[in-house]
């Protein structure tokens, strides 16, 4: 977070730099004041996408390395049970009283989730991460 909170302080201090040396080499007089504005919106937007990109990328990673299944929503885990008893598309559509297109979209948020490709890898890895979880009805293993 500390790191974040820098590079944003550093490219602000680096625009703010920028827009002074415009003014001091009077270059303010050929350029609208509305110019100026539009470049410093789009440098934010641009550090504002760089910063998301790199937060979600390290979430997702954390994701990875606990349980990739763990980062799935409760709506995705039900149709990843589904697919995995076997149902189609549209059988998973009329079930959940949705569109065959938002199932689709589930679909593939569940594949970039699970970095798989296709429904044999999810349901390869849902199974591997079944077979790992421990029932906590069962008693406490002796050391």
């Amino acid at each position: 977070m500390i790191k974040i909170l820098i590079r944003t302080g550093f490219i602000t201090a680096i625009v703010i730099l920028l827009y002074e040396a415009t003014n001091l080499l009077l270059i303010y007089k050929y350029f609208k004041f509305e110019y100026y504005i539009a470049g410093v919106a789009v440098v934010a937007l641009i550090t504002g996408v760089i910063l998301t990109k790199k937060y979600y990328e390290t979430k997702q990673n954390i994701l990875l390395l606990n349980n990739p299944v763990d980062g799935l929503t409760n709506k995705e885990l039900q149709i990843l049970e589904q697919i995995c008893s076997g149902k189609s598309n549209k059988e998973i559509a009329s079930l959940n009283f949705i569109e065959v297109s938002t199932v689709k979209t589930h679909i593939n948020n569940i594949y970039f989730k699970l970095g798989t490709n296709n429904r044999k890898e999810a349901i390869e890895l849902y199974r591997q991460y079944l077979s790992t979880q421990k029932s906590t009805l069962s008693p406490p293993s002796l050391i």
